[in-house]
């Protein structure tokens, strides 16, 4: 098999019909098809079943899918490689963030790094509400990612950039609008609107409820949460916001207050623990322009 077959199969894969992954890549749908007959004979098994909306995954197409995505990220490192003694005259980066930090922290450093390599082809990809970022990286769907602290797992280096304060947004006219800050144990009594366990809002409010022994007061809960401040002005309830969120929710009545102590959580710029590619190294070298560098630790 060839890298040609490979990124035909994962377009395949990742837009779930021959005829969109062809639209995708600028080649024939019948010059596609045939590659992915190629790969199958090559391989003695059949990767997709065909069914009327698109295309399914055999098992056997399901087990080549990582390893496709390895090779295709060597072959990638390989020809940025030689690009590298170019400074950086063409290449790609696949850069992965949740989407709380997508606006901020990430519209700024993009432009940053693109205004010093405006040849370099940026993919953002969001991990989704059932991944992470560190768990795209070990399966190489990317090399560089912005998320929260600390990650979990092996082969993962973070690099801390800074801290997401979260500020409580209460409805207009809430009876719980305190006269300056918000004790953390009157949470107990105030309904929140708040995004789904797993996300790094939740788990904050979570676990610091449960050290005050008690669980949070959920009356709704939303898939994505950059727009929970329109809830809370309807006044559907609370909700804890990052100061760009509460500069917003303010304009529509929302009364935004501290909490005592106050809740956040440090972000930074991870990536894999072995050799990057050099559009992911300038990346990072870019983000973390004037941190400290022992800001760097393993995971």
């Amino acid at each position: 098999m060839d890298s040609r077959q490979l990124r035909y199969f994962l377009a395949v894969v990742e837009h779930g019909s021959v005829t969109r992954a062809a639209e995708i890549l600028f080649v024939a749908q019948p010059a596609l098809s045939q590659s992915l007959r190629a790969l199958e004979n090559e391989l003695g098994v059949e990767l997709f079943r065909r069914v009327p909306r698109g295309m399914e995954l055999t098992v056997a197409g399901e087990a080549l899918v990582g390893p496709a995505r390895q090779v295709m990220e060597s072959s990638r490192s390989a020809d940025e490689a030689v690009r590298r003694i170019a400074g950086l005259a063409g290449g790609r980066l696949d850069l992965a963030t949740p989407p709380d930090l997508a606006v901020d922290p990430i519209v700024a450093l993009v432009a940053r790094f693109r205004a010093r390599h405006p040849r370099v082809w940026v993919n953002l990809i969001d991990p989704g509400s059932h991944s992470n970022v560190a768990d795209l990286l070990r399966a190489a769907r990317c090399e560089v990612g912005v998320d929260y602290l600390p990650v979990g797992g092996s082969r993962v280096v973070a690099h801390t950039l800074g801290r997401r304060r979260l500020l409580l947004g209460l409805p207009p006219g809430s009876p719980h609008t305190p006269a300056r800050s918000l004790p953390l144990e009157r949470l107990a009594e105030i309904p929140l609107v708040i995004g789904p366990r797993g996300t790094a809002v939740r788990d904050e409010v979570e676990r610091t409820c449960a050290g005050l022994g008690f669980s949070p007061r959920v009356v709704v809960e939303v898939e994505h949460e950059h727009h929970v401040f329109l809830l809370v002005a309807a006044g559907a309830g609370a909700a804890f916001l990052t100061d760009r969120e509460a500069e917003q929710a303010a304009r529509r009545g929302v009364a935004v207050v501290r909490t005592d102590p106050e809740l956040g959580r440090d972000f930074g710029v991870v990536c894999r623990s072995d050799e990057l590619s050099p559009a992911a190294r300038a990346f990072v070298e870019e983000a973390t322009v004037g941190v400290a560098d022992d800001a760097i630790t393993p995971r």
